[in-house]
């Protein structure tokens, strides 16, 4: 299986539906369960067959805490403004000639399994990767659950929180990222980055998921690919109380189903 150097890109901040509940220096740092949401995705990495050791934390001062119980098998590094500037952290310290799986850190219930069938999906000529959910896969996962699902000429999907992408594709895509990052909160940006014919199937309900691989390919000068994988886990992040309300209900249920 192909190997991957893991990153956690631990540094986000705790997101403003959530704020009311929980006072904390980031996102990761969110209790479920007796641990933190960091924990859960440092052990998927620690399960997972295609990630090597150590695992690079990327994340406040606050995140180191948690880490310790793992010892060398995880190092934590800080963070520093930007997602991009957390991913070249993370290639620095593995290598520039390593390729990266930036995972989030807000995946409560993401398995060492889902992140070996994302890599195994991925073709060897391809330098950027991310996972793609079909809607079918997510709720048959997970019935009912809250979430956002992009309609597409490939039916209605979502994206997983997880990246893949070679160091090479790394280092001469930083800026692109930088300004990417910057435009995700100004609509018009973001359709100048995507182009005319992305920004015109998004707006008719049309997206050719086909075409944005070919634009992101151009724009990144690297073999981008939206991988279909049958990773559900991967795509449920926490944003608002409702994610974590309804896993407490699932477990609930899944309880009750085996009395």
């Amino acid at each position: 299986m192909r190997k991957i150097a893991p990153v956690v890109v631990s540094g986000g901040e705790v997101p403003r539906a959530l704020r009311p509940h929980f006072d904390l220096a980031a996102k990761s740092l969110i209790p479920w369960r007796g641990r933190t949401l960091l924990e859960y995705a440092v052990e998927a990495l620690l399960a997972s067959s295609c990630a090597t050791r150590p695992i690079a934390v990327v994340g406040p001062e606050e995140a180191r805490a948690p880490l310790r119980a793992y010892g060398s098998d995880v190092r934590w590094l800080q963070c520093g403004e930007t997602l991009m500037a957390n991913a070249n952290i993370g290639l620095k310290f593995h290598g520039e000639g390593r390729t990266l799986l930036l995972l989030s850190p807000d995946l409560p219930v993401v398995t060492g399994g889902a992140i070996d069938r994302f890599v195994a999906a991925i073709p060897p000529e391809v330098e950027i990767a991310a996972p793609v959910i079909t809607r079918e896969q997510f709720l048959q996962r997970f019935p009912g659950a809250p979430n956002k699902f992009l309609p597409t000429a490939d039916g209605e999907v979502t994206m997983g929180s997880a990246f893949f992408i070679t160091g090479r594709a790394l280092r001469i895509n930083i800026p692109l990222g930088q300004d990417a990052y910057r435009a995700r909160k100004f609509p018009w940006r973001l359709a100048y980055i995507a182009g005319l014919k992305i920004t015109w199937q998004l707006l008719t309900r049309r997206l050719k998921l086909g075409d944005v691989e070919a634009r992101a390919s151009r724009l990144c000068d690297a073999q981008m690919r939206a991988v279909f994988v049958d990773a559900p886990e991967l795509a449920y992040d926490v944003d608002v109380p409702e994610n974590l309300e309804y896993l407490e209900r699932l477990g609930e249920q899944r309880s009750d189903s085996t009395a």
